[in-house]
């Protein structure tokens, strides 16, 4: 069966590229507000990333597609707007901690090279963590940066998957604060365990409220506090550290259960008994287990009754 299939790598773009990464995501952001503001003020969807080429000649310079998927998102988000599904449609903020853009593979124009992504506009090749290996046709690119200073690249394929084997086993699962999933039978059988990292995160929140006092002692606004920007950095390195392996044990647990159960019967709904207790795993990330567990239990042919 084919199905579609993200990987995402962290990307290492030199200054050239960066430069290009950066005008792009605003030249997506500029089409994508002009075209929300001429809808707002006209009704109409008439105006195109085509057209606001004449109007605005450096649009030319960027990747085609990209705009393109600009009008795209926008149709999308009108969609779920009229359906009811979501609120109207807000203009892109360049402040925003992350900007990202999307390009699609026409004629093998996104590919990897010993490890390196070729993307189209771009002449040079740029390094990848390359951690995992990714198989099936390329359909799409989403390049994504964290305050301009962290580059990913999300890369989504079709890929043949073979159902798994039957096991003749079946499990009863539902919600924990502590380790997601209580299992009805017996314990998680993979473990998951944060205290160093939470240590560490405990102690670098610490010391920047430490600099910031310092810098307000010192009357310096913390946006040129050299000292609070590079705890800042640290800060954030190990809260996307704690995201990334809480992401990854989710992974890990869903792949077991449908590898090893045939059919998964959830208690979805969240007792409110633990509403109120601290948790390690919050309901967010209740809903994106469920999530991922429904869509493996269809690629691998495994039953899921959600309760």
């Amino acid at each position: 069966m084919g199905v579609l299939k993200a990987y995402r790598f962290k990307i290492y773009p030199d200054a050239e590229q960066k430069q290009f990464f950066i005008r792009t995501f605003g030249c997506v952001r500029f089409t994508y507000n002009h075209l929300l503001m001429h809808r707002k003020q006209n009704g109409d969807s008439k105006l195109t990333p085509a057209s606001l080429k004449r109007d605005y000649p450096f649009l030319k310079e960027t990747d085609s597609l990209a705009l393109a998927n600009a009008q795209r998102n926008l149709d999308k988000a009108f969609r779920r707007y009229y359906s009811g599904q979501s609120g109207f449609p807000n203009l892109k903020n360049k402040s925003n901690m992350w900007q990202s853009y999307t390009t699609n593979n026409q004629k093998h124009t996104i590919y990897f090279v010993e490890g390196k992504l070729k993307l189209p506009k771009l002449k040079s090749l740029i390094e990848v963590n390359l951690h995992r290996e990714m198989k099936g046709e390329i359909k799409s690119a989403t390049i994504s940066a964290k305050n301009t200073e962290e580059f990913y690249v999300s890369i989504l394929c079709i890929e043949e998957v073979e159902k798994l084997e039957k096991t003749h086993r079946d499990i009863e699962i539902r919600y924990c604060p502590k380790q997601l999933v209580h299992f009805t039978e017996g314990s998680c059988p993979i473990s998951f365990n944060q205290e160093k990292l939470l240590g560490r995160i405990k102690q670098a929140k610490r010391t920047l409220r430490l600099r910031a006092k310092v810098a307000k002692k010192r009357k310096v606004l913390l946006a040129d506090a050299k000292n609070y920007q590079k705890q800042k950095k640290k800060m954030n390195q190990l809260l996307v550290q704690r995201k990334d392996k809480k992401d990854d044990f989710i992974n890990q647990l869903s792949y077991f259960l449908v590898v090893n159960f045939d059919c998964i019967l959830v208690q979805e709904k969240i007792p409110k008994t633990f509403e109120t207790m601290q948790q390690e795993f919050t309901s967010n990330d209740w809903q994106q287990f469920l999530s991922k567990l429904r869509y493996k239990s269809e690629w691998y042919g495994k039953k899921l009754i959600i309760r």
